[in-house]
């Protein structure tokens, strides 16, 4: 079990072995499965270590905003909820992720719902929160399994397949979809964008000046924003609190730095990071939608494979900046708001902002420009705050204080379930 747990939270294992898989069932040459597989686990790998880097540099810029304006409250995030209780929940929610991956495939195989959920780990994080929803209504282990595994199995299948009516005007074709754990958020956004925003206004084609023509290179736009987002945070910290931020970033070599240079530094390493993970997103596509193609010929014929949404980004950088922005915003008003209406206070998770705000902002642009990039980004930073709020009794009973689950399609799900379930009590 443990092996198996480790082998789900390494996804480019899973991706290498499905890229082997898909090129050994269409009879590749040797040389070409070797390739193939080897550029998968790489490309993944390249998505990881910019997530990495973009992750430090956003820990870093969260710890400082929050200690700069005093913000104390619950932290979203998958990551921190999942080590806390995985001695508790880990070997069911592994148990949970292998059937839920069978149930998709059969699905795929069997039905409409033609589409292989990659993004394995974001499956993990569910099975979870699910498990800790279970938990807390008094089931044991075997109902557990079984809805958790139905209930995700099917989430698995019919996500992309409701999302592709909008991803594949964005993608261009039906070779890949997208499978990530804000799909809920991204259709709500789409359609918001449809009716209320305006297509021809589209955030790539904003008309900008030629003293300003620097920022449609989308390395320079993001350095710029993480720029200005850190100088604002310097300016209102106090210089232990800065002294605290830069410690998580250079460790012992902070006493080494000063505010101007870890500033243009994390800036800079900011923009490094997004730059390789969509190199790494190049890479990987270019390597995986061939190789699937033999994969799900054996055991889903016609089926799509649905991958990260970061393969979007490199089509709307300035829409996946603005959704950042925009959604970062809003979540900084439901601070002022939640206390006011009796909700706990959801500290900004930095990279669901960013990941998930950028994506629904390049969803709401491709249905209704620049406006509908603005509503649906704003939607999303709405939810992202609103949800994990309202689901934080559910996980409650797991001792994990201060962390909770962050992205909507987790958040959206347990309250479901926990409501479904609740009704037939």
């Amino acid at each position: 079990m443990e092996i198996f747990l480790s082998l789900v939270k390494t996804p480019a294992v899973i991706i290498a072995i499905i890229a082997f898989l898909g090129l050994l069932f269409q009879r590749a040459s040797v040389s070409r499965i070797i390739a193939g597989t080897a550029l998968s686990f790489i490309g993944f790998t390249m998505i990881k270590v910019g997530g990495s880097i973009l992750m430090k540099v956003l820990t870093a810029f969260s710890t400082l905003f929050s200690s700069a304006f005093n913000i104390v409250g619950v932290v979203p995030s998958n990551e921190a909820i999942m080590a806390a209780t995985i001695d508790q929940i880990g070997s069911t929610a592994a148990i949970i992720l292998l059937f839920s991956m069978v149930i998709n495939i059969v699905l795929a195989r069997f039905t409409r719902l033609k589409f292989i959920y990659l993004s394995l780990h974001l499956v993990l994080f569910m099975s979870f929160a699910l498990t800790a929803v279970l938990m807390q209504l008094g089931y044991s282990y075997y109902p557990i399994v079984i809805i958790s595994s139905i209930f995700i199995g099917c989430y698995m299948a019919a996500a992309p397949f409701f999302l592709n009516k909008f991803s594949r005007e964005i993608i261009g074709s039906d070779e890949y979809a997208i499978s990530h754990a804000a799909i809920s958020s991204y259709i709500i956004g789409s359609y918001m964008g449809k009716w209320f925003g305006n297509k021809k206004t589209d955030t790539e084609h904003l008309k900008i000046s030629n003293k300003f023509d620097f920022l449609r290179e989308p390395n320079i736009a993001t350095l710029l924003t993480m720029l200005v987002l850190l100088l604002i945070s310097c300016v209102f910290a106090t210089q232990p609190q800065i002294k605290t931020a830069m410690t998580l970033v250079y460790g012992a070599g902070a006493a080494d730095k000063n505010m101007v240079i870890f500033i243009l530094e994390q800036s800079a390493v900011f923009a490094c990071g997004l730059y390789l993970a969509k190199a790494g997103v190049n890479l990987f596509t270019a390597e995986i939608v061939p190789a699937f193609k033999g994969f799900s010929r054996v055991f889903a014929p016609g089926a799509v494979p649905a991958v990260d949404v970061m393969v979007l980004f490199t089509k709307a950088p300035n829409a996946t900046l603005i959704g950042f922005l925009v959604s970062f915003c809003v979540e900084l008003v439901c601070i002022l708001i939640f206390p006011f209406v009796g909700l706990p206070i959801i500290v900004p998770g930095i990279m669901a902002s960013f990941i998930t705000g950028g994506a629904a902002a390049i969803f709401g642009n491709a249905t209704g420009g620049f406006r509908g990039a603005i509503i649906a980004s704003g939607i999303n930073g709405l939810l992202l705050c609103v949800l994990p709020a309202l689901t934080l009794p559910l996980f409650s009973h797991l001792g994990a204080r201060g962390v909770t689950f962050a992205d909507p399609d987790f958040t959206l799900s347990s309250l479901v379930l926990d409501h479904l379930l609740r009704f037939f009590q």
